[in-house]
């Protein structure tokens, strides 16, 4: 039972084509590297729309709360591939893989934040206040004001294009935001961010098991009840996330839903670094 509801033990047959593996791995990451990119230009978009120029600093952290979360995110990998494949023990157990670990520590720290920001953002889109002085957008075409689209496009209200944004009132403000949003969409991204708000403890909860995976298998604990507990959760965890991923993409959210299954393939690959490394070092005490 145990080997069929491992991750991985399923991803144990790609160790047979290492040239393979070695591609598929550092694909992934140039991708994740390019959705960071994407990320950043939206969240200065969405920065640039829907928050005033003396908005607060908390404001705008919340703002850019996926780029800070994905620098983190990227950070983590990076520091978990260097610790499960590309340092050796003698290195890691040196000053240097202490101070990898305080890295990795603060990496944490950061996605943990990363997912205060996305409660805190879905949070503030019940704190809602009526427009009632705005009857129609064409009302406030070419003030610079912007409309809230989608949870994180806007788009700047003209007189080209106040006709044709939105079907009409009721029109409303979200807490601290200048921007302004009709019913429909209010209540699409209500719905929305509380799936964001899932992914992302989802992937708390997996980053923790995969340092209590680590933890374990340094000390050669390999036969550990909690070794097979944190595989098995693990594995339901990144069930949940492919569910998160697929109502992105069900939903219109091509950007999310897509990055949300490259950053499982990221995270994969160092699934398959922790099987090689099982797999290594089983042999090694087998030997003797």
């Amino acid at each position: 039972m145990q080997q069929s509801f491992s991750l991985k033990n399923l991803l144990l047959p790609l160790l047979l084509r290492p040239r393979v593996a070695m591609f598929v791995k550092w694909s992934v990451y140039s991708i994740l590297v390019f959705n960071f990119v994407l990320y950043v230009i939206d969240d200065i978009g969405a920065y640039r729309s829907s928050l005033a120029p003396d908005a607060s600093l908390s404001d705008v952290l919340e703002t850019f709360s996926t780029s800070i979360d994905t620098i983190a995110w990227l950070g983590l990998v990076f520091l978990l591939e260097l610790e499960t494949y590309l340092l050796s023990d003698q290195v890691l157990e040196s000053w240097l893989g202490k101070f990898l670990t305080i890295l990795r520590y603060m990496c944490f720290a950061s996605i943990a934040y990363g997912g205060y920001g996305y409660t805190a953002e879905a949070l503030d889109n019940y704190k809602v206040a009526p427009r009632t002085d705005i009857s129609e957008l064409c009302d406030i075409a070419d003030t610079g004001a912007s409309l809230q689209t989608d949870s994180i496009d806007y788009s700047l209200i003209t007189s080209d294009n106040c006709s044709e944004l939105s079907a009409g009132p009721p029109f409303y403000k979200i807490d601290t935001k200048v921007s302004i949003i009709d019913e429909p969409t209010l209540e699409k991204i209500q719905k929305i961010e509380w799936v964001n708000v899932v992914n992302a403890f989802m992937w708390l909860l997996v980053v923790f098991l995969i340092e209590v995976e680590i933890r374990l298998q340094w000390n050669d604990r390999f036969d550990s009840k909690w070794l097979v507990l944190a595989q098995q959760v693990k594995t339901l965890s990144y069930g949940v996330l492919w569910v998160c991923s697929l109502i992105w993409l069900f939903k219109g959210y091509m950007l999310y839903g897509l990055d949300g299954i490259v950053w499982i393939a990221g995270f994969w690959a160092i699934e398959l670094n922790l099987a090689e490394w099982e797999k290594t070092r089983k042999e090694e005490l087998r030997l003797g």
